[in-house]
């Protein structure tokens, strides 16, 4: 019985910290009702996207993060690694890979019409198969506006040398 106590108490607290991620993420990818709606609202709604590209990455959230991405989705990735859509969900999922600080810092969007290119640092450390890593970078994101929702159809990480 304590064991089972304690399961529940664990999936209870796992839904917990899932449930305003999803609940802000709804918020966030719902078409607004007024088409005209200011440039300063579809930037708080990247920003915050941005925001929540990091906690769904340390949670290894696939399938809040794939709402997020374009189909035509690539990333380029710290060693110059390409990754399409399903090659980046897959290695949100990978267990192997445990981020203990993913964040992102002094944030500048660059409006294009329907489009938003993204510029800032970031932040990530963590372990790969047990070995610890730590990338002190800088990251431009592309943001397209389909539909009446914000998606990332490009992300490009570039390390910052010391």
């Amino acid at each position: 019985m304590k064991a089972q106590t304690k399961m529940e108490g664990r999936v209870f607290m796992k839904w917990m910290r899932t449930l305003p991620l999803a609940l802000t993420l709804g918020l966030i990818l719902t078409p607004g009702a007024n088409p005209g709606a200011a440039q300063s609202d579809d930037a708080s709604k990247i920003v915050a996207m941005e925001n929540l590209w990091n906690q769904m990455q340390l949670n290894h959230d696939a399938v809040a993060m794939e709402k997020m991405i374009d189909e035509d989705f690539v990333l380029t990735d710290y060693d110059g690694t390409l990754l399409d859509k399903k090659q980046f969900l897959d290695s949100i999922k990978d267990m192997s890979i445990k981020l203990t600080q993913e964040m992102s810092e002094g944030m500048k969007l660059h409006p294009h019409g329907n489009t938003v290119v993204i510029t800032g640092a970031t932040r990530e450390k963590g372990t790969q198969n047990g070995k610890a890593f730590a990338h002190n970078g800088r990251f431009t994101d592309t943001w397209i506006k389909k539909d009446g929702r914000w998606l990332c159809v490009a992300s490009h990480l570039g390390v910052i040398s010391k």
